[in-house]
């Protein structure tokens, strides 16, 4: 009849049950009903209700109506079954009948019990003359069976709510945008991990409806198996024990049914002749069987024809059946929960019927715990317990859904997409923020190929959730014809007390990292350092590492430039000897915080990491675990690892810069520069060791230090500053810089340096790479040792001229006629290694990216090759003992020369040096690169060796003074820390 639940709302009666058995509403169902109502009244998405199996949901769903005064309701179960069972109900009203809850002369509604699908708009218009409709999915999903009016239902209640994540079912929440949604739950648990749309308004404990005699405990039953590998003997011991069990409740009076569990479909139809054989009439029940088979087997089982049921999971969640009271259990469920649910189906209580009765081998239940295998099992508090725990997940999800709202979204393809069905790598690139970052700034995209999808974030701006889209063609494609289509998440969390930015992604770049940050907080962040980083670790007790990585500090491509120790304590094969050549790069490893072991990495370059999977829920509560321990002072527990030196955060710029270096892997790769001074004029394509550092002007107050980067007649001024955005920026606009970052893939050298940050050497010998401050050594040398210096006869030279192009320009001419006949201090030191007879080649190489200003090699009488590294500089003044300034930049060029000190490297550079392609190519005084490729190639690497030298005439050996002798030890010790065999300085007497 039409508006049958508005005409007769008036009829039901919210009575809870009294001494009277059967009379009334139980309390959880009436508590049920109110949550429903008072949720309504405040929220428009669904109400989730969690009542305990077999508690009465079946009465709380025809009783809802009523209540509302709904027009026409939609029904949706998950299986043939319970629609069949739920339409009955429904359209006798048979459960609110019979607890007299309603008055006996209310009409029964309209009800359709809709099998098969509605094939167009008038088949559904058709169901308005009924009051409900009882389906399944398949049946009246708007995504299979479209045509019905959004409006034709304004109540849909979901049974067995956790199915609702499935596609099919998100579709009605999606068309039914007016309906109210009530979804009915006997867990809450969701089998695919994925969110149950709406919010949790009621659940009822197990405990307090065993306390009113629900239910009542089952008895477990172990089978005696004694070959638990023999499935056939495993299987027949179950079954004997379960008709025996059978037959004694029937003896007793109880007219009870076996439900036999099964793993597979072929393994339950091979369970049906063993019980047979015992004379227990059973049959399978499957999903490949037929409709009318399936309703045949049902109602044999209920008329007794049939004494038991075999299937995997049919008849399952929902089935109202309280006969079903020997639970024979020959495949396990793979986890507790399932399995105490299982368990539940048995432990209802009924008038007709006995106590439960699960029978397993002890063997097959896995995953239980031994509580649950007791006799007379309180199997309710087990329930509350995994039902606890679980809700508290989800309400951490509700939280976080709740606090993420959508932002934007690019696709209604992602519509269904939640936070919750996210899980990040506990991984993340922090930075340290001057102002609060913008999100929302970041943009529709990320990258040129990268899309923000669906952005969530929070009303106060702190954490926001993107989900991007990489629709970049694969690289074995030769067209844009096809694409790959990448999901990615990137979660920002920023803490404005700390100034500190997390971000966690499943791509885990610099470029995209620096990207990013550019956008949301341009010229206002910095990387963290790794001491601010280390202190992921603080706290922690027991500590191991499993994973150590040692950074060299020299650029010899001979020794390792980055070390890895691995192993179940890592840091035990740490030694002295590696505090004085190496310092910390990254370290994992594992320690207590608490009674709880965890996992914890971090590295130099501003990322702190665990081994673990998390949602978004967990990630939040993690970082917010970092960041404590990061603003914190708890110190570090010892270890071996402290053995080696770490770095500490570059506060502030030092005085003095003498050097700076390309970072590590540019000068591995040796990439492509180009340049393009000022339009119309020509790109310049010259190898990055073409280019150095040069013209070093800090401004510590500033913040910021000022350098040239310079090849032969060009240079371009580039600023590295400290939290103001990119460390790295160009200053001068009309020259555009760039690098091959790839293979025709090319990115200005400023965003490079910032993401590959360069190193620079200070005049205290400290040196700085991005935020990480390498202090100078705490012991200072005050004499020159033996070797520390030569001394060759500089009469004739003009010490303070170090080079002189004789180009035929009035200039140098002019200059030239000042020299009166002296030579400079390169010609000088050039006639002097010219006039040695066992050099037998010398190379030129001054200018800007040499490896020298000379390169001599020489050959001894016992075969050994001894290749010398000549750097000059001319004299600030005449010769002196204190002249600190002719020593700076000489020993930045010995620090810079340490990489060229391998014959292969070396010999590729010279041969590259001499190309045409450079207005003034090096050139060989003596010998040629012919030569000196076969003599490196016959030459055992046990008799080649290098020799670094620092030309300085102006300093004179007995007049040096412990400041300039502190210096030029350093630049000796680098050279020979880094490989070079020897090193040392030629002065004057």
């Amino acid at each position: 009849m039409a508006d049958f639940f508005s005409q007769n709302r008036g009829a039901l009666k919210l009575v809870v049950q009294g001494e009277i058995p059967n009379e009334g509403f139980r309390p959880g169902q009436v508590g049920a009903l109110h949550a429903v109502l008072a949720h309504i009244s405040v929220h428009d998405d669904p109400a989730i209700v969690c009542l305990p199996t077999g508690y009465g949901k079946t009465s709380v769903m025809m009783a809802l109506p009523m209540l509302l005064g709904a027009k026409r309701v939609l029904v949706v179960e998950p299986s043939d079954a319970l629609r069949r069972q739920v339409s009955s109900h429904f359209r006798e009203l048979s459960t609110l009948r019979r607890i007299k809850v309603i008055d006996p002369a209310t009409p029964n509604p309209a009800v359709l019990r809709l099998e098969g699908k509605p094939e167009n708009a008038d088949a559904w218009r058709a169901f308005e003359e009924f009051d409900v409709v009882v389906s399944t999915p398949a049946s009246s999903s708007p995504a299979v069976a479209p045509g019905a009016a959004p409006h034709l239902f304004d109540l849909v209640v979901f049974d067995e709510a956790h199915h609702a994540p499935a596609d099919t079912w998100a579709a009605f929440l999606d068309h039914y945008r007016s309906a109210r949604f009530v979804f009915l739950t006997a867990t809450p648990f969701r089998r695919d991990e994925r969110v149950i749309p709406g919010k949790l308004a009621y659940r009822y404990p197990v405990m307090r409806a065993l306390e009113e005699g629900a239910f009542q405990p089952i008895a477990f039953l172990a089978a005696p198996v004694e070959d638990t590998l023999d499935d056939e003997h495993v299987d027949r011991v179950i079954a004997e024990l379960a008709v025996r069990q059978l037959r004694s409740d029937i003896d007793a009076g109880y007219d009870h049914r076996i439900f036999v569990r099964a793993a597979t479909i072929s393994a339950a139809r091979a369970l049906v002749p063993l019980y047979k054989g015992m004379g227990v009439n059973v049959e399978a029940i499957d999903s490949k069987v037929s409709k009318r088979t399936q309703d045949e087997c049902e109602r044999r089982l209920i008329s007794g024809d049939l004494q038991g049921i075999v299937c995997v999971d049919m008849f399952g969640e929902g089935y109202d059946f309280p006969k079903l009271k020997i639970a024979a259990l020959h495949a396990p469920h793979r986890s507790l929960v399932p399995t105490i649910q299982f368990i539940g189906r048995f432990a209802r209580v009924d008038g007709a019927t006995g106590r439960g009765t699960l029978i397993a081998p002890l063997a097959r239940v896995q995953n239980a715990t031994t509580a649950l295998l007791k006799e007379g099992v309180d199997l309710a508090r087990m329930i509350d317990a995994a039902a606890a725990a679980e809700l508290a997940g989800d309400a951490e999800g509700q939280a976080v859904l709740e606090r993420l709202p959508v932002r934007r979204i690019a696709e209604s393809d992602y519509d269904a997409v939640s936070p919750l069905a996210l899980e990040l790598y506990a991984h993340v690139r922090v930075f340290h923020c001057s102002q609060a970052p913008n999100f929302e700034a970041i943009g529709d995209r990320i990258t040129r190929h990268v899309r923000v999808m669906k952005q969530w974030s929070s009303d106060d701006g702190t954490v926001s959730l993107l989900l991007t889209a990489d629709e970049n063609p694969p690289s074995w494609a030769t067209s844009d014809a096809l694409s790959n289509i990448r999901h990615d998440a990137f979660l920002f969390i920023y803490y404005p007390a700390t100034q500190r930015c997390y971000i966690g992604s499943t791509r885990r770049t610099e470029k995209i990292y620096l990207g990013l940050m550019n956008k949301a907080c341009p010229a206002a962040h910095r990387a963290l350092s790794y001491e601010e980083t280390s202190r992921a670790r603080a706290g922690l007790q027991a500590v191991k590492f499993y994973n150590v990585g040692l950074k060299n500090n020299t650029f010899n491509s001979q020794a390792e430039t980055y070390r890895t120790l691995t192993g179940p304590a890592a840091e035990r094969a740490v030694s002295a000897g590696d505090g004085r050549a190496y310092s910390q790069g990254h370290f994992f490893g594992s320690g207590m915080a608490g009674d709880s072991k965890e996992t914890i990495g971090a590295s130099s370059s501003s990322r702190i990491w665990s081994n673990q999977r998390l949602t978004v829920a967990e990630f939040l509560t993690w970082v917010e675990t970092l960041d404590a321990r990061l603003t914190g002072n708890t110190p570090f527990e010892a270890t071996q690892l402290d053995l080696v030196r770490a770095a500490t955060t570059l506060r502030q710029l030092p005085e003095t810069v003498i050097a700076g270096t390309w970072p590590k892997a540019g000068f591995r790769a040796n990439p492509r520069l180009r340049c393009l001074r000022g339009a119309g004029a020509r790109l310049v394509y010259r190898r990055l060791t073409d280019w150095e550092f040069c013209e070093f002007e800090p401004q510590p107050i500033a913040g910021r230090l000022l350098f040239s980067v310079t090849s032969e007649d060009i240079s371009v001024r580039m600023s590295f500053a400290v939290g103001q955005g990119n460390m790295v920026s160009q200053l001068d606009e009309a020259t555009t810089l760039e690098i091959e970052s790839a293979v025709d893939s090319w990115m200005p050298l400023a965003e490079w340096l910032s993401e590959h940050p360069p190193i620079f050497y200070a005049a205290d010998k400290s040196s700085f790479e991005g935020m990480n401050l390498m202090a100078a050594p705490q012991l200072q040398t005050r004499a020159l040792a033996q070797g520390d210096t030569e001394v060759i006869d500089w009469n004739g030279c003009d010490v303070t001229i170090e080079f002189l192009v004789d180009d035929g320009t009035p200039r140098a001419q002019e200059r030239r006629a000042q020299l009166a006949g002296r030579a400079t201090v390169q010609e000088h030191l050039e006639q002097h290694l010219m006039g040695q007879a066992d050099v037998i080649a010398l190379f030129y190489d001054h200018r800007s990216g040499e490896a020298a200003d000379y390169i001599a090699v020489s050959v001894e009488q016992q075969g050994d090759v001894k290749i010398a590294l000549y750097h000059c500089k001319g004299a600030g003044g005449p010769p002196s003992g204190g002249r600190v300034g002719d020593v700076y930049e000489v020993a930045g060029q010995l620090v810079k020369s340490v990489f060229y000190c391998d014959s292969h490297i070396l010999l590729t550079h010279m041969e590259d040096r001499m190309n045409g392609r450079y207005a003034a190519p090096s050139r060989f005084l003596r010998g040629n690169i012919g030569m000196l490729r076969q003599l490196f190639e016959e030459t055992l690497a046990t008799k080649l060796s290098f020799i670094v030298i620092g030309v300085q005439p102006g300093i004179r050996r007995g007049m040096v003074n412990e400041r300039l002798v502190d210096l030029m030890v350093f630049g000796i010790d680098y050279a020979r820390q880094g490989g070079a065999a020897n090193a040392y300085w030629l002065v004057s007497e």
